[in-house]
C-alpha cells in the first residue's frame, strides 16, 4: 500500500505533454555564439633579404553577440622583426565589436635572414570567450649577383663626354645577371637627373619601357635569368643649362620592387 502511494507521487511531479505550450518553449534562453575568425596576408610571398614587406590581419566577428575590448595583434614569429610599433608586434584594441563586423591591422616588417619568415595574427576578447589565430609565411632569398655599367654617348652612339646647352645625348645603362644560379627578383631602375638636364625619352633592347618627366625617370619591372642575361636601357636627355662647374652627375639605382637598392651607377658629364 505504501509503495503504490510513492509511485503516484513521483509521477505527479513530471510535466505532462499537454502542459507544454509554444509560449513556454519560446521562454527558453537563446544560446549565444562567441566566435572570431582571423585571416592574415602578406604584400609579397617572395622578398629579398633586407627588403621590407607588409602583412595584414583581418578579424571578423562571426558570432551573434557584440564583443567587448577585442585585442587584434600581428607579430613576427621568426625571421622578420616588426618595424612598426614597439617591440616585435603591433596591436589595436576594438572596444565594441559588432556581429559581422571586420577590422584590419597592417604592419611593416623587415627581413633579417634567408629562409622562411612567419607572421602570426590573433584576436581575443577581454573575457577570453572568443578568439582566433592565423599564420602566413614569406620566402626570403639572398641578394642576387648583378653587374651594372653606365656611360654617356651622343645620339649616334659615339663616345663624346662633352655636350653643349640645347644638345640631346643619351646615357646607356647595362644591367646583367652576374653568373647567378637563379632568376633575379623583379627589378626596376630609377634615374635621377641634375637640374641642368631634362628627360626626353627612354627605351631598352627588350620589352622594358622607360617613363619620366623633368629630372626623374623610371623603368618598368624586369628580371634577369641566369647565368648572364643582360638588359641595356637608353635614357635620352637634353642639356638645358650650364652648371657652375660645367660638370653634372646622373644617378641610376637598380632596386627591387620593394625599394631595396642592389646597385648604383653615377656618370659624370661635362656641359658647356
Amino acid at each position: 500500500m505504501g509503495s503504490r502511494h510513492l509511485i503516484f507521487a513521483l509521477v505527479a511531479l513530471l510535466p505532462s505533454a499537454a502542459g507544454l505550450s509554444a509560449a513556454s518553449a519560446a521562454d527558453v534562453p537563446k544560446c549565444q555564439r562567441w566566435n572570431i575568425e582571423v585571416v592574415c596576408s602578406v604584400s609579397s610571398p617572395n622578398v629579398v633579404i633586407g627588403e621590407e614587406f607588409t602583412s595584414s590581419v583581418v578579424a571578423t566577428n562571426n558570432g551573434d553577440t557584440t564583443l567587448s575590448n577585442v585585442t587584434i595583434r600581428i607579430r613576427a614569429d621568426q625571421g622578420a622583426p616588426c618595424v612598426a610599433g614597439p617591440g616585435a608586434s603591433s596591436s589595436v584594441m576594438v572596444e565594441k565589436f559588432e556581429p559581422g563586423e571586420s577590422k584590419t591591422l597592417t604592419a611593416r616588417f623587415l627581413t633579417e635572414g634567408m629562409g622562411t619568415a612567419r607572421i602570426l595574427g590573433s584576436a581575443r576578447d577581454s573575457l577570453g570567450w572568443a578568439s582566433g589565430n592565423c599564420a602566413c609565411t614569406v620566402e626570403i632569398a639572398g641578394l642576387p649577383a648583378i653587374q651594372t655599367e653606365m656611360a654617356d654617348k651622343d645620339t649616334a652612339g659615339a663616345e663624346k663626354g662633352v655636350f653643349k646647352v640645347g644638345e640631346e645625348f643619351v646615357y646607356l645603362l647595362v644591367v646583367q645577371n652576374d653568373e647567378g644560379t637563379s632568376v633575379t627578383p623583379d627589378l626596376k631602375v630609377m634615374f635621377t637627373l641634375p637640374k641642368e638636364l631634362e628627360f626626353v625619352s627612354g627605351k631598352s633592347d627588350a620589352k622594358v619601357t622607360v617613363a619620366g618627366a623633368g629630372q626623374n625617370a623610371e623603368s618598368s619591372v624586369f628580371s634577369l635569368v641566369p647565368p648572364h642575361q643582360k638588359l641595356t636601357i637608353e635614357l635620352r636627355v637634353k642639356a638645358i643649362a650650364t652648371p657652375p662647374s660645367q660638370l653634372v652627375k646622373v644617378r641610376a639605382i637598380v632596386q627591387t620592387t620593394g625599394g631595396l637598392a642592389l646597385a648604383t651607377e653615377v656618370e659624370s658629364t661635362t656641359i658647356q
